[in-house]
């Protein structure tokens, strides 16, 4: 049936309304199928372009991967480079330099060789200046030793190489070890005397050699069985190694004293009884062989010197045996009157003799110096050539020279780098045989004053203070001859 409002019209205008709302249907998107493609086409399209922007970025990335990559690369070539022109800069500095050290080192070395050979042709020059003053002090010593040759001939002594006189047939040794003692006794050697020295601390052995052996020969033997052995000949000694001044008369009447209560030893001869040493007291002891009267002048007057300046104890050490026209002692005989004196404890001892020079004396002077004993001993009445006199020369000892009135030095005294001090010692008063007063010259009579003048330093400060009293008489010399310390008056003239 048809709806009466349905006109034709009206189904007209219905009709292309439908068709254009199908037609604006496929317009947008057609049938569900289309719109499937479509939509699996756009997804496509985002996924390919997603892609694309991935790979791009993966491209990109990886681009600046490998820029990254390639600068790191170059940057490192880079530090290798630069690294190695450091490297080759270096080692070509480090090749100067060494160059350079090389020139140096050689110019160093080209110095070094010419200062050796200066200095080998400097030491060769004075090797031969000291083989020839060694030569001509051994021709001074021969010479010196001529005034000495006949002394102690009642004792048949050897000589040793300069032409000094040893007792014949024996050495001594200074603290002898038992081994060595074993040593030498199997070779033929046999203890003569072995004397302790309680003062001193030591033992000196008298050693008799073996027979048909000579006295150096038998030292040579002994030396090589102990290096550090102390051993000697045994030397004899004089007053003096020329003849001193002596006695002229009695020319004084008195001497005049100087007041003091000093102790005082004197190694020398013998002393008698004179009124100069009436109030003195005077302790004596023989270390001579006692079979003959011993010699006095000499001590006698050496005791008045000391007395007449200030000394009111003497111990007085005879050690001279033989005629007084020549007497002699030996080296045995000197270290026991030392031991005696240091063992009395006597601050400074007085030495009147000279001779060569005795290792084991040294050692034993030594030890005494070293326990506050001052030795003073005569410089030797040999001459200005003359060699030094020992023990004088020692440089722990005093050397006295003397010289006259006038300051000037004694004709005959010795010279050399060892005097000490000077002191008047020239046509000196002193007491003389007989009770009278005598004049005499030599070093042996100066020596007493400067004796005197440190026993008063010594007692002033202390017995051990031996340096101060040393150092104080230094200061207080009168400089003579050149200026300071010089070979004739030594430091200078103690008034």
């Amino acid at each position: 049936m048809t709806h009466p409002e349905r006109s034709p019209r009206r189904l007209i205008t219905m009709t292309l309304l439908c068709a254009l709302a199908c037609t604006n249907l496929h317009a947008r998107g057609g049938s569900r199928e289309d719109r499937m493609d479509r939509i699996d086409h756009n997804e496509q399209r985002d996924f390919d372009r997603a892609q694309q922007r991935a790979a791009e970025e993966k491209v990109k990335e990886f681009s600046g991967k490998q820029s990254r990559e390639a600068k790191d690369e170059q940057n490192r070539a880079k530090d290798v480079t630069d690294a190695e022109k450091r490297a080759a800069k270096e080692a070509e500095d480090a090749a100067k330099d060494a160059e350079d050290a090389a020139e140096e080192a050689a110019k160093e070395a080209e110095e070094a060789a010419k200062e050796a050979a200066e200095a080998a042709e400097e030491a060769a020059e004075e090797a031969a200046e000291a083989a020839e003053e060694a030569a001509e002090a051994a021709e001074e010593l021969r010479g010196s030793s001529q005034s000495m040759r006949d002394l102690a001939s009642s004792e048949s002594p050897e000589q040793d190489r300069h032409g000094f006189p040893v007792r014949r047939g024996e050495i001594v040794a200074l603290d002898l070890r038992d081994t060595t003692l074993t040593s030498a006794q199997a070779k033929g050697f046999a203890v003569i005397e072995r004397t302790p020295l309680a003062a001193l601390n030591s033992i000196v052995t008298r050693l008799s050699i073996p027979k048909n052996m000579d006295a150096a020969t038998a030292l040579a033997t002994m030396r090589a069985i102990d290096a550090d052995g102390a051993f000697d000949f045994t030397h004899y000694y004089a007053m003096q190694f020329a003849t001193q001044g002596s006695g002229a008369g009695a020319k004084q009447s008195k001497i005049a004293s100087r007041k003091g209560n000093l102790k005082i030893g004197m190694i020398d001869t013998g002393v008698t009884a004179h009124r100069v040493l009436n109030a003195t007291s005077l302790q004596q002891r023989d270390f001579g062989d006692g079979k003959a009267s011993s010699p006095t002048e000499h001590g006698t007057a050496i005791a008045s010197l000391l007395a007449r300046d200030g000394a009111s104890q003497i111990y007085a050490a005879n050690i001279f045996r033989g005629n007084s026209a020549k007497p002699f002692t030996s080296a045995d005989a000197i270290v026991r009157a030392l031991d005696w004196m240091v063992g009395q404890d006597v601050p400074v001892i007085n030495i009147s003799l000279a001779g060569p020079r005795n290792k084991i004396l040294d050692k034993l002077i030594s030890r005494a110096v070293g326990k506050g004993h001052v030795i003073v001993a005569a410089a030797g009445n040999g001459g200005p050539t003359a060699p030094p006199a020992y023990p004088a020369a020692l440089p722990n000892v005093v050397a006295v020279t003397a010289v006259d009135r006038k300051l000037q030095v004694y004709r005959y005294a010795n010279q050399g780098g060892y005097i000490t001090v000077s002191a008047h010692g020239v046509d000196v008063a002193a007491a003389a045989p007989g009770g009278g007063i005598g004049s005499y010259s030599g070093t042996s009579f100066a020596t007493p004053h400067i004796a005197a003048w440190l026993a008063r330093c010594a007692k002033s400060v202390n017995s051990t203070t031996r340096s101060k009293c040393i150092s104080a008489l230094a200061k207080s010399a009168k400089d003579l001859g050149a200026p300071g310390k010089d070979e004739i008056y030594g430091l200078g003239y103690i008034s």
